[in-house]
């Protein structure tokens, strides 16, 4: 195995339990906590690179947010600890590099059969190489979560985006 790597419970949330292992016993204390919490793990490359965000409400994807901890990675701790990020709505990218990824966190949504709405997080390599680390089925939702700050970039303030939300949900059921 190359390391170094990302070792995460399979369903976990809000990247409790998610470490980097840059060798063989930091990989086995990754794993320790990882099952600490479920009886199933992930393994991944782990990829350097720029952290974005994509909200796609109703199959249309929202503007990408960038998501830069002061120090290591997007863990619970810098998810939570104010101050600890900076997060860039709308993100510094050429607007190719933002369809590019809207692009992909349409598709993703789509061909993952989602509904409503998700939160499609994404990495970008140096050389302009995007991967899709997860879709998030259930994001935040604070007035300072991701999706209302992406919201408000297209003029739609948080009750609005709630209701879009909920008349989105609803769908469903007519």
């Amino acid at each position: 195995m190359d390391f170094p790597v990302i070792v995460k419970p399979c369903c976990g949330d809000s990247s409790v339990g998610v470490c980097i292992a840059h060798n063989q016993q930091e990989y086995k204390a990754a794993l320790m906590e990882a099952f600490s919490y479920e009886n199933q793990v992930v393994v991944e490359q782990f990829i350097t690179g720029r952290e974005f965000s994509v909200a796609v409400v109703d199959g249309k994807a929202y503007p990408v947010v960038e998501i830069a901890p002061l120090e290591g990675f997007y863990d619970y701790k810098n998810k939570y600890s104010a101050g600890s990020c900076v997060e860039t709505c709308p993100a510094d990218l050429s607007a190719s590099l933002t369809k590019e990824m809207q692009m992909y966190a349409e598709k993703g949504y789509e061909a993952l059969n989602l509904q409503a709405y998700a939160r499609l997080d994404f990495l970008m390599e140096e050389d302009g190489s995007m991967y899709c680390l997860e879709a998030n089925t259930l994001p935040g939702m604070t007035p300072t979560s991701l999706i209302p700050q992406e919201a408000r970039v297209i003029g739609m303030n948080y009750p609005q985006l709630c209701e879009k939300l909920i008349e989105v949900s609803l769908k469903k059921y007519q």
